[in-house]
């Protein structure tokens, strides 16, 4: 089925052609065999115009497998994550897309303790979804129902409690918000009333659609960018869908690669406490720099949220992220939280006394290129093994893919875990020695595809 993608990032597909309300069904009844009988599981959503709809089949499989369903309706996926993790519920699907575009959705299955699922959890659930041995109970036992508008007071305690809100708001910072019409349209309001923040929201309709797609990077900052460019703002900040990744603007309307996100919360949070950094293999070296400046280490490990989380936790490290604009800060959530986000780099720019463009200046200048390449479901796998019997006698890393190590730049090409994509990421000197590796690339990759 070409237009559904399972795997420990969710179960995330083309709606109906791929994901439909059968297949989520069948996989929500079998998280909630796995989770065992009587346990309290919230389900949100992200507004897009599918969420409703799968929502129905969710919440009606976890109820008929014996769960008791608590429906936050629209809420982002990482305070589904942080209420999970402080046992306001004991596990989660959040129902969102996150950066695909709106005709796609996906289940996301959270643990007991709010991490995506790890490969063993996964692996459980998905035998049990193939074996179709649900725990079916009787009308007696049938879950409880329950549908709940959100707290945010003790979300907002908590932040308080690592953040510095006298601060933030005595700088009365101006922030645009493009907020890609997602789920965090539905708590932005409190935060920046609470921080004393003095916002122009965009996009801040969870009607269904997006007015671009919900990926936040320089391609879809232009609205931000131009408010920027012709009023006097501190800066803005540009979200997914549902609010694990946060992109950057600066105050002149310089758009930042979405790269810049997990170096630039990393500063902030290691002024606070020294911590080892985790992130994928595919994240720019800028966050060497960051921890060669702080003198902390840095693990690398596969791409995605499980992976990432769950190998902070392995190495005791309070902070990771991916170069996708998602940071995870561990004594908070156990989630990828654009808003933590945001907060701590409002709050860096107010104890140093600097502009976004100011915090830009901090780090050394790379040239970063990442595209996508689409291939057919049974040929992606062979190309990447084909790249490393090519690449085979250069410095190499196998941990995702394939990554090639030279003196001028870096390249990594994987298959992705979310679309029928091979994704390219090159990081080199100057833009010029990037594109002469991606002109090797495309030449090696045209003979395979």
């Amino acid at each position: 089925m070409n237009n559904l993608r399972v795997s420990s990032s969710g179960i995330r597909g083309l709606v109906p052609d791929g994901l439909n309300v059968n297949i989520a069904s069948d996989f929500a009844s079998a998280f909630s065999t796995y989770i065992g009988e009587g346990k309290r599981i919230g389900v949100a959503i992200d507004g897009r115009k599918s969420g409703f709809l799968l929502s129905d089949a969710v919440i009606s499989s976890l109820s008929a497998t014996g769960s008791n369903v608590v429906f936050y309706k629209i809420l982002p996926t990482p305070i589904l994550q942080y209420l999970i993790k402080n046992r306001k519920v004991d596990a989660g699907v959040s129902i969102t897309g996150g950066h695909n575009p709106f005709n796609w959705n996906a289940l996301l299955l959270l643990d007991e303790a709010g991490f995506y699922l790890n490969s063993i959890e996964s692996n459980e659930v998905f035998n049990i979804y193939h074996s179709k041995e649900f725990n079916k109970v009787g009308w007696q036992r049938l879950g409880k129902i329950e549908y709940e508008n959100i707290d945010l007071k003790d979300y907002i305690k908590r932040i308080s409690e690592l953040v510095n809100v006298d601060i933030i708001r005595k700088r009365k910072f101006k922030i645009v918000f493009d907020l890609s019409n997602g789920a965090v349209s539905s708590v932005i309001n409190d935060i920046t009333e609470y921080f004393g923040i003095e916002p122009i929201f965009l996009n801040d309709k969870t009607e269904g659609y997006f007015a671009h797609n919900p990926e936040p990077n320089p391609e879809t900052s232009s609205q931000v960018s131009s408010i920027l460019k012709n009023f006097s703002f501190d800066g803005g900040f540009i979200f997914n869908s549902d609010g694990s990744r946060v992109s950057i603007v600066d105050e002149k309307g310089g758009a930042f690669s979405e790269e810049y996100t997990l170096p630039i919360v990393s500063k902030a949070y290691l002024l606070k406490k020294k911590t080892p950094i985790v992130t994928t293999v595919s994240t720019s070296k800028m966050i060497d720099f960051v921890a060669r400046g702080y003198g902390v280490s840095v693990f690398r490990t596969k791409v995605g949220q499980s992976q990432v989380i769950h190998t902070m936790e392995a190495r005791e490290s309070f902070i990771g992220g991916e170069g996708s604009g998602s940071v995870c800060v561990r004594d908070f959530s156990n989630g990828y939280d654009s808003i933590f986000s945001f907060l701590l780099i409002l709050e860096y720019m107010t104890k140093k006394d600097l502009s976004l463009s100011g915090i830009r200046k901090e780090f050394p200048e790379f040239f970063l290129l990442k595209y996508k390449v689409p291939v057919s479901p049974g040929k992606m796998y062979g190309a990447v093994n084909h790249l490393k019997e090519i690449f085979r006698k250069e410095k190499i890393d196998l941990t995702d893919g394939i990554l090639v190590e030279r003196k001028t730049g870096w390249f990594n090409i994987r298959v992705s875990t979310t679309e029928f994509i091979l994704r390219i990421i090159i990081e080199a000197e100057d833009k010029e020695k990037a594109f002469k590796i991606k002109d090797e690339l495309d030449e090696r990759l045209w003979g395979v595809l």
